[in-house]
């Protein structure tokens, strides 16, 4: 009981270190042209929020569109395996926090784009002056 115990409430503190606001600090992708500055999948990250224990994950950024910058919220579902959610943006996505510290976050995230082109993802993003993508 004392184990479960534990694994609830590091659980619970990994989750509450996402609640906030977020800056991206790096992108990587295979398909260089998703992440260029203009690119659809550049992200610049702004919040994150977690709903029902974190089973709905809220990532407001603003994406650069035509040359206007707009802010966008879109909602992850945390699929079946507990790790990974999906949302829809620019296609199909699916994602996961590969490590998250208080000062930082790095997802991996597939995406597959409308003509089914897929692109694989990392997203590095940092809280309080930790760093960001200019």
């Amino acid at each position: 009981m004392v184990k479960f115990l534990l694994l609830e409430l590091a659980f619970g503190l990994a989750h509450a270190q996402m609640y906030g606001p977020w800056k991206t600090i790096a992108i990587a992708a295979d398909n260089v042209d998703k992440m260029e500055i203009s690119g659809e999948l550049r992200l610049y990250f702004h919040q994150i929020t977690c709903e029902k224990e974190c089973k709905k994950m809220n990532v407001t950024f603003y994406v650069d569109e035509n040359g206007q910058c707009s802010l966008t919220t879109i909602t992850g579902y945390l699929q079946d395996d507990g790790k990974t959610y999906r949302s829809q943006f620019q296609g199909d996505n699916h994602y996961a926090t590969v490590r998250t510290t208080p000062e930082n976050i790095v997802f991996y995230s597939e995406n597959v784009d409308r003509a089914g082109r897929k692109t694989k993802l990392v997203y590095v993003v940092g809280k309080n002056g930790s760093g960001s993508l200019k």
